[in-house]
This record gives C-alpha cells, sequence and structure tokens, in this order.
C-alpha cells in the first residue's frame, strides 16, 4: 500500500491510526499542503479535492480518511477494527458520521484559537467568534460521548473504528489543554485511546517532526 498523508494533518493521522492497529505494511508519502505538494497534478489524479489523505493498494484508489479506514478494516479483518454483524457495523459507521459532521468540526475550529503550532503551520489566523461557536457545539456533543462511555471502555463495546476516528481532533485539544473535566468518561477514553502503540507511531510519522 502506498499512503499519502500531509504533515500536521488530523485527518491523515486518523488512517494513519487505523494502518498501524491493523498492522498493514505500507509505504509513506508525505506531502506539504502548505507548501502545495497536494495540488501537484499527479497527485490530483489520486484525489481530485487535493486533500490528505490518500491511499492506494493495487488497483485501488481511496481519499477520506474514514473510507481508507473502512477498507483496512474490512480487508484486514483480522485487526477486529469492525464488528462482525450489520448492525454492529452500522452502529460504528453511526459513530463515523457523528465525528466527521458534528465533532471534528467543532474542535478544529477551538484548536485554531487554542494551538499557535497549528496557526504557524496553516498560516491561520485566530477566530474568537467561530473557537466561541466550536465551544457551545462541543458542549452538546460531548455529553452523547460520555453516555456512550458510561459503561464501556470503548463506543461500541470492543476497540473498533468507531474509537479511531475521534483520535486526532479530541488530541488536538487535550494538547491544547481543553477542560474535559464535565466529560470524564470522555477523558479516560482519551487516555486510553492516545497511549496505544499504533496512535504513538501515527503521532510520530504525522506530527513529531519539528
Amino acid at each position: 500500500m502506498d499512503f499519502y498523508f500531509g504533515k500536521n494533518s488530523g485527518n491523515s493521522a486518523r488512517s494513519a491510526f487505523a494502518l498501524y492497529e491493523a498492522g498493514v505494511t505500507f509505504k509513506p508519502h508525505p506531502l506539504e499542503v502548505p507548501r502545495g505538494d497536494s495540488r501537484a497534478p499527479g497527485y490530483l489524479e489520486l484525489n481530485p479535492l487535493g486533500k490528505v489523505p490518500a491511499l492506494v493498494d493495487d488497483e485501488t484508489a481511496l481519499w477520506e480518511s474514514n473510507a481508507i479506514n473502512w477498507y483496512i478494516a474490512a480487508k484486514h479483518p483480522e485487526a477486529g477494527l469492525l464488528p462482525a454483524t450489520p448492525a454492529g457495523s452500522a452502529a460504528v459507521q453511526r459513530w463515523l458520521f457523528f465525528q466527521a459532521a458534528h465533532v471534528s468540526p467543532a474542535a478544529i475550529a477551538i484548536n485554531r484559537e487554542l494551538s499557535a503550532r497549528h496557526r504557524n503551520f496553516w498560516r491561520l489566523v485566530p477566530d474568537p467568534r467561530a473557537a466561541e461557536l466550536g465551544r457551545q457545539e462541543l458542549a452538546r456533543y460531548l455529553p452523547v460521548l460520555e453516555a456512550a462511555l458510561a459503561d464501556s471502555e470503548w463506543l461500541e463495546g470492543q476497540f473498533s473504528l468507531a474509537d479511531i476516528a475521534y483520535a486526532p481532533h479530541l488530541a488536538f485539544l487535550v494538547e491544547g489543554g481543553y477542560d474535559f473535566s464535565s466529560t470524564p468518561h470522555v477523558r479516560s477514553w482519551l487516555e486510553r485511546l492516545l497511549s496505544r502503540s499504533a496512535w504513538q507511531q501515527a503521532r510520530a510519522l504525522v506530527f513529531d517532526y519539528y
């Protein structure tokens, strides 16, 4: 497999996390997105949006991190990243939609204010209004995760793609000192999630380069 990823990219880290959890052998291709690497003609053939990540596996080429992760999990069922039943896999997919549509956008807006490192890399300016809206939205979303984790270590009982999906952008908030004290189950879940060896490897690949 060939894995094209962006440095300092949460979406890229999500797929790197799944690759390492599945024990997949892959060739990494780091891209400097602010420099324009992802808009090069050759890369646009893989991802017409010019975003990261992308995965190529023989004749299969994919973009969108959760689609990449679903492919990895389906191709490597021995990794146990997807439940075997239709109901179980649909429940995992529900968490992926919730992450992509709601939790990550709110977290990104907050992180833009918290992290000078990300602002400098992506050449952004603080947006206090967007950050406040992100906090209001996350105050609605985190209790949903909190309730799901009240009686379980992982969102769907066993570790799965559902948990992987949330790691990068919530890890940004952990790094920035966001207060998770009102959702202690979420805080404990993040400690478990971010201590996994596969996440440590993904973080080293995508973020630890300064």
